[in-house]
């Protein structure tokens, strides 16, 4: 699968998180990659996990928020 712009140069959230690929074969971020996961609602991860909806404790967003706003 080739990642849009967003995603250029990053890994994808279900690699960064290391999902199987049962769980990130459903996940709402893995069929919209054109934006970054933390803007889907209801990823495998909250759903699965039962994490709340906090982008500050976030790996994903914390890494790619944080590397987005240095350039």
């Amino acid at each position: 699968m080739e990642l849009p712009a967003f995603w250029e140069r990053k890994n994808s959230c279900w690699k960064v998180l290391d999902c199987s690929r049962y769980v990130y074969q459903k996940c709402p971020a893995y069929f919209y990659v054109e934006r970054p996961c933390w803007e889907n609602a209801y990823t495998q991860n909250e759903i699965l996990l039962g994490l709340r909806r906090d982008c500050q404790s976030c790996r994903v967003f914390k890494l790619y928020q944080e590397s987005d706003s240095n350039k």
